[in-house]
């Protein structure tokens, strides 16, 4: 059986109407004739995907309409699951069918999901997703339940493409508000992963459109029309009857038109056709109103010899329509929410000899690239009105010198130049990626290798963001089990100085990790020390000038009371200002602002401004990360033979210096310091994990290891890492 033999009761493509070979021929016959597999869904998957949850759920909210019923939500969540699905039996098709060198190409808001559902087997694929529907705002999008799951899932693209540069400023704005994450004007960071966001306004098949326009049966239909409405001028509109369409915004428009101008009466008609959807109460309403304002516009301003309003709502023919836009004097497109409609673009082509002007709404997605068309405000009913006459009055000169802008740019940006421009942009954003010079992945397997052949090892941890990820509210950033047992495992072998390296206060980690035995604590980056098996904090910075912080304070005061969410931490030896509760966009804006105004004043004082994760802290220049690092390589009388520092952001850079240059460790095979985060971010460090649940699985493979080593021991020869004798005298 072949595709123009599918019986019409079939015509919904159900899977469940098909006979296994009716299935096998379809198959067969699309994938030799058109290189394509298709994905069968049954009945159920249609309706909770497309008609459910695309449908009721997405294509509203991306529209920026918020939905009305209330429910218990027990249909959306049985809607989201099935999305959820069929996303994944997409992915799986995809997986099954790609090849090493592959470009994976996701369309539209139905497979929102795919993108981070195919990276996550396939990490290299080069996936692009384009999105032909509009994008929200985050004060919309945010009442979405599914809201994280949906940007997460779209963030799996290398590329990200939008029709107009609203939209994809929204969707950044989505990721940085509602997820948090870091973004830049060309895209978001998510994970060791930089997902670019590009525009790319899309166009129509330009020889096509030309062909079907000048085929053999449009003249006779063009002819027809023009005998028809013989001494009258053609207003022409064609969209879907639903309520962003503004097919009833139109109409009240043209009443306006023929109200506050008389002279058009009984000399212009609207010719609107609307396409039929199927739909429930919200499109039968929407008809019925329809209906009503043409048959009050057609009895106020209508007669026996005139009707002003002709409204088609059904499905035209081809010939049909391309004769209704050649024979047109205006077009009207004035929708009030829209993403793709080549409506504009067909009619710019079919108007190469009358040049008539086009009437476009500001708030569609073509608006931003077709400038020299008539721009109203949809929902400005006397603006649109003035539009129309205008368009009726215009002078010949200025109708070809608009159309002729119009024109140059339809022939020159085709949807195969925006298919080339997508694909060109998403094999450059993929190379770039490829060929920046990165922090290799840490693995598990080969640093339990290098762990089980030394003895001595010195082990240093940064805390938020490394041992713990980072939280919205500090004190949330409680440490997780899995954390614990293994750092309190390594700390047991006694072949382990482990220690915890913090910008916390003496308080935070006493609090958090104080009970780890044999566990070395170091807090406020470094001013304050806690020996392993002591109680007593020693201050390394006590006889440090600290009267520098009145003037900071006072800084940071200012910008606090002009940044709504934005507070002060006081530490003993250092002030921080944390900005993550504040507006993301405002937050980092008046940090920029705060770090020039510190570094300005504080140029000759003995301190420095660090810029952390969504903070600035400013704290004595000769404190630091690092100095404690060289501090425990020389006070420890062994010779480590394996030493590793992990952190996170700027402040940690000074542990992987130390690391770096330290001659006490001769094989640099044996230096681990680590970044989590990006493998892409600037840093000294040699490896890079991408999260901290990455870098607790490098801590269970290393306890593991000293599990199984202190197992096979005497329990006697098991001894605790106490401080070396010399220690506390030469730090205090």
């Amino acid at each position: 059986m072949s595709l123009d033999q599918v019986p019409h009761d079939r015509a919904d493509n159900d899977i469940d109407l098909y006979t296994e070979q009716e299935t096998y021929d379809l198959v067969q016959q699309l994938y030799h004739q058109y290189n394509c597999a298709p994905l069968f869904l049954d009945d159920e998957s249609v309706n909770g995907h497309y008609y459910g949850y695309c449908k009721t759920m997405l294509w509203p909210l991306f529209n920026y309409i918020l939905w009305s019923d209330a429910t218990d939500g027990r249909i959306e969540r049985k809607q989201w699951e099935i999305y959820k699905r069929v996303n994944q039996e997409y992915a799986d098709m995809v997986l099954k069918h790609y090849r090493t060198g592959d470009t994976v190409w996701i369309h539209d808001y139905h497979l929102l999901l795919v993108p981070a559902m195919v990276r996550e087997k396939l990490p290299n694929a080069r996936i692009g997703l384009f999105l032909h529907s509009s994008f929200p705002s985050s004060e919309i999008f945010r009442v979405c339940p599914k809201r994280e799951e949906i940007l997460k899932g779209m963030l799996g693209a290398n590329l990200v493409g939008f029709q107009t540069y609203a939209n994809s400023r929204h969707f950044i704005s989505n990721c940085t508000r509602l997820l948090g994450f870091e973004s830049t004007p060309d895209g978001v960071k998510w994970e060791g992963h930089f997902c670019q966001v590009c525009t790319f306004p899309i166009g129509i098949d330009v020889e096509d459109v030309q062909a079907r326009r000048t085929s053999a049966g449009v003249v006779p239909k063009i002819q027809a029309i023009a005998e028809m409405y013989q001494g009258k001028r053609i207003l022409v509109a064609r969209d879907k009857l639903d309520i962003v369409k503004g097919v009833l915004q139109k109409l009240a428009a043209f009443e306006k038109l023929l109200n506050d101008y008389p002279e058009w009466r009984n000399n212009v008609v609207l010719i609107q056709v609307t396409d039929s959807q199927e739909g429930g109460n919200d499109k039968k309403d929407i008809d019925h109103k329809v209906s009503e304002m043409v048959a009050r516009i057609n009895g106020t301003f209508g007669s026996l010899e005139f009707t002003p309003v002709h409204h088609y709502h059904h499905q035209i023919l081809s010939d049909e329509y391309y004769a209704l836009l050649s024979i047109a004097d205006v077009a009207l497109v004035t929708a009030n929410r829209d993403g793709m409609s080549t409506v504009s673009l067909e009619y710019i082509m079919c108007q190469q000899e009358n040049h008539g002007p086009l009437i476009l709404s500001e708030l569609t997605g073509t608006a931003s690239s077709l400038s020299s068309a008539l721009m109203v405000n949809p929902w400005d009913y006397r603006g649109v009105a003035r539009a129309i006459h205008d368009a009726l009055v215009m002078p010949p000169e200025e109708k070809a010198s608009r159309h002729a802008q119009l024109l140059s740019h339809v022939k020159k940006h085709t949807a195969s130049f925006w298919a080339h421009s997508f694909v060109k942009a998403l094999a450059h954003t993929h190379s770039l990626s490829e060929q920046t010079s990165y922090t290799p992945l840490l693995k598990p397997e080969y640093l339990r290798e290098k762990y089980a052949a030394s003895k001595k090892r010195l082990l240093c941890f940064d805390y938020d963001g490394t041992l713990t990820p980072i939280c919205q509210n500090p004190g949330d950033a409680v440490p997780s089990k899995a954390m614990l047992d293994a750092l309190t495992t390594l700390c047991q072998d006694p072949g382990n100085c482990v220690w915890v390296i913090s910008g916390r206060d003496e308080h935070a980690l006493d609090t958090w990790l104080g009970g780890v035995p044999n566990l070395g604590l170091s807090a406020e980056h470094g001013s304050f020390i806690k020996f392993p098996n002591t109680n007593r904090w020693v201050n390394i910075a006590e006889d440090l000038d600290m009267s520098w912080k009145n003037d900071v304070l006072e800084i940071f005061s200012y910008y606090t009371e002009r940044t709504t969410g934005s507070f002060i931490e006081h530490k003993r030896c250092a002030l921080t200002w944390h900005y993550r509760l504040a507006d993301p966009e405002y937050g980092a804006f008046q940090a920029k602002e705060c770090q020039n105004h510190l570094e300005t004043a504080l140029a000759k004082l003995p301190v420095e401004v660090l810029a952390g994760k969504k903070n600035l802290e400013v704290r004595p220049k000769s404190i630091n990360k690092g100095e404690i690092v060289r501090r425990l390589l020389v006070l420890h009388e062994a010779i480590f033979d394996f030493a590793m520092c992990c952190g996170d952001d700027r402040t940690d850079e000074d542990m992987f210096k130390a690391l770096e240059r330290t001659t006490r460790i001769q094989d640099g095979r044996s230096k681990f310091s680590v970044m989590i985060g990006p493998e892409g971010n600037t840093t000294g460090a040699l490896w890079h994990v991408p999260t901290v649940p990455h870098l607790i699985e490098c801590m269970a493979a290393m306890a593991q290891q000293s599990a199984a080593v202190m197992a096979a021991k005497p329990t006697n020869l098991i001894a605790t890492s106490e401080a070396p004798a010399s220690t506390a005298a030469t730090a205090t």
